[in-house]
């Protein structure tokens, strides 16, 4: 299961209205999850727009790297046919540029993206999992 960047927010952020459904996300499925290659940029656009604050930008990524670790949560290294797949699913879909470049990467590696943007389930040719189908009742 490929997670977008919302998942990754929601982890980190808890005020996030989704931050304990997130936690036990991560808790149950931890090994079962993989982190798409560019939430990492989206994520680091957001922090240095100012949308995300931190104390300490350094030790932030610290921290998230030692956690994925932790959690044995693969990155997806980018590949350029995920750019082709995303470019062609902008044009059929309309999507933003990262959102499209997080499904290109879940289509071509036959993963299912779960994030919690119900915008994805628009899309045919994806596999798309909302994170409170794994987290019933929680």
């Amino acid at each position: 299961m490929l997670i977008e960047t919302d998942v990754l927010l929601s982890l980190i952020s808890p005020e996030d209205r989704n931050h304990s459904r997130t936690v036990k996300l991560i808790e149950d499925f931890a090994s079962q999850l993989k982190l798409s290659p560019y939430s990492l940029v989206e994520l680091d656009l957001l922090v240095r727009s100012g949308k995300i604050v931190v104390k300490s930008v350094t030790a932030f990524y610290v921290a998230l790297n030692e956690l994925l670790k932790y959690k044995m949560i693969q990155v997806y290294a980018p590949k350029p046919e995920y750019h082709g797949e995303a470019y062609r699913l902008r044009k059929a879909y309309s999507l933003t540029y990262f959102d499209s470049l997080h499904a290109s990467a879940a289509i071509v590696e036959d993963e299912e993206l779960v994030s919690y943007d119900r915008r994805y389930s628009e899309l045919k040719e994806l596999k798309y999992l909302h994170p409170e189908k794994l987290t019933k009742g929680y």
